[in-house]
């Protein structure tokens, strides 16, 4: 049984997934869905109308695949979501990449000891207001090693740089560090300007 069709049209992609996605199923949708993401597309759809069940390695699988067409600024989405799967996506946090949800100003991870958290979008200082919280919450709670990740992000007001120097001390102040990776132009330049370069990891 093929767990995965693709169907392609122009710069976009379409994955028709079916049956029982489990730890199986992912092994053998790693380099199929690999070599569609090494295509490029601009907009990813993952059509799931035929899924009976998704595990956790293929949740994982599809979560990194839309962590990289948000880096690209392309377009990801889940469509055709039976309420089961909905479910599950749900739970794991997973519910705003079906079709119709709202796209999160920030995901994170934390992998080896270090958290990292995706940002996504205009980091200006409504947005900034609106994140401060839950991004300090996630702060206080973790010892250890933290990085933004702020590839999706094209403007950093001064707030963001405030939030930045926040987690910069409040990482410090629990033995580990804090930096800024995959920075783009603009956000840099204000990094510069305000003299702190040095949080600057890795540019695009």
């Amino acid at each position: 049984m093929s767990f995965m069709t693709p169907h392609h049209d122009g710069s976009g992609i379409t994955l028709v997934f079916a049956g029982r996605l489990d730890t199986v199923a992912s092994q053998e949708l790693k380099l199929p869905l690999r070599a569609e993401l090494d295509r490029q597309p601009t907009n990813l759809s993952c059509n799931f109308q035929d899924v009976t069940y998704i595990g956790s390695a293929v949740l994982r699988l599809i979560f990194e695949a839309a962590r990289e067409l948000q880096r690209r600024n392309g377009i990801f989405r889940v469509t055709h979501c039976p309420a089961e799967i909905r479910r599950v996506l749900s739970l794991t946090g997973m519910d705003h990449l079906v079709d119709g949800g709202d796209a999160p100003c920030f995901t994170h991870e934390t992998k080896e000891g270090t958290l990292r958290i995706f940002l996504n979008g205009r980091m200006d200082a409504v947005r900034v207001a609106e994140i401060r919280p839950a991004i300090r919450k996630l702060f206080a709670s973790h010892r250890g090693a933290i990085r933004f990740d702020i590839a999706a992000v094209p403007y950093a007001a001064s707030a963001f740089v405030h939030l930045c120097v926040d987690g910069s001390k409040t990482a410090q102040a629990n033995g580990g560090t804090f930096g800024l990776e995959k920075v783009g132009p603009e956000p840099a330049h204000v990094f510069r300007i305000a003299g702190l370069q040095s949080l600057i990891l890795s540019s695009l």
